[in-house]
């Protein structure tokens, strides 16, 4: 397991493998009423996908944080 803050590289290689489609993406809890996840119409395509950043995850909305990733 590996926690924040990430170097850049790091960021480079989670942003890259979210979009890979090679295995399931790092995702929101999708509890957050502003989530992309819980909004009408609902774009399936980002569905709570995470963006890492220096200090770790955060949800497209900005509500949900993750500090870690395997």
């Amino acid at each position: 397991m590996i926690k924040a803050p990430f170097t850049d590289e790091k960021v480079k290689e989670l942003n890259e493998y979210q979009s890979s489609r090679r295995m399931h993406p790092y995702t929101c809890d999708r509890k957050a009423p502003e989530c992309e996840v819980n909004q009408e119409p609902r774009d399936r395509s980002k569905d709570g996908v995470l963006i890492a950043t220096k200090e770790g995850w955060i949800c497209p909305c900005g509500k949900y944080k993750q500090n870690w990733c395997h």
